[in-house]
């Protein structure tokens, strides 16, 4: 919560930031943010739905803890609409490809979403958490609009695998003198491959800001 709260705060600060701007660049830089901040939002909340089901849902600056500390749960399905409208909202405001690598661009709401609308349908088929009532229907329709939103993810944003997809070399169980294509992929040499659809920086060793 901690993490939805920053996110809160900039949105606050930016759409003041846009109301005070007529300059049609730095209102599509600020509204960049925005959606930016939005995925971000929806990223955190998926992740709490995951382990906690039924959560709090805050979409303003809290300023004091006494505003929140009551707050009741929020259906995770409403939880879930929120997230998708969150997701909606970032891919109509994030650029098709990112300028800086670590940045979002629409590939990585659509991939979001999609990830979203596959776990709903899986819960909405096998039964989980205890509070929610699954439905088949709503499994099918959440499956299709998956498969739709990866598949643009993969046809129309002119992303490729690493290496194109090739597994490399792998040596026998126990050695490690040849390690196959995918251990390469977690190195820093492969930083802003085409493959990564949402990545986040890190600063490197004694930086503070997490290893390379």
């Amino acid at each position: 919560y901690g993490g939805i709260n920053r996110v809160n705060y900039v949105i606050d600060n930016v759409e003041k930031m846009i109301a005070n701007t007529s300059n049609e660049k730095t209102i599509r830089n600020l509204e960049g943010i925005i959606g930016e901040c939005k995925l971000m939002r929806a990223l955190v909340y998926f992740r709490l739905i995951m382990m906690w089901g039924d959560v709090p849902y805050i979409d303003w600056r809290v300023y004091d803890n006494s505003e929140v500390e009551n707050l009741p749960r929020t259906p995770l399905a409403k939880v879930k609409d929120h997230i998708l409208d969150d997701l909606q909202d970032a891919f109509l405001k994030l650029p098709e490809k990112a300028t800086v690598h670590g940045r979002f661009a629409q590939p990585a709401a659509l991939a979001l979403r999609g990830k979203v609308l596959l776990y709903w349908a899986s819960w909405n088929h096998y039964g989980w958490p205890d509070t929610f009532t699954p439905s088949e229907e709503e499994a099918r329709k959440a499956y299709k609009a998956a498969a739709e939103d990866f598949r643009t993810v993969i046809d129309e944003y002119g992303l490729t695998l690493f290496r194109n997809g090739e597994p490399g070399e792998c040596d026998e169980l126990g050695k490690a003198d040849k390690l196959p294509n995918y251990y390469d992929l977690f190195l820093p040499t492969a930083n802003g491959d085409a493959e990564f659809v949402l990545a986040f920086n890190h600063g490197g060793t004694n930086t503070g800001q997490g290893d390379q």
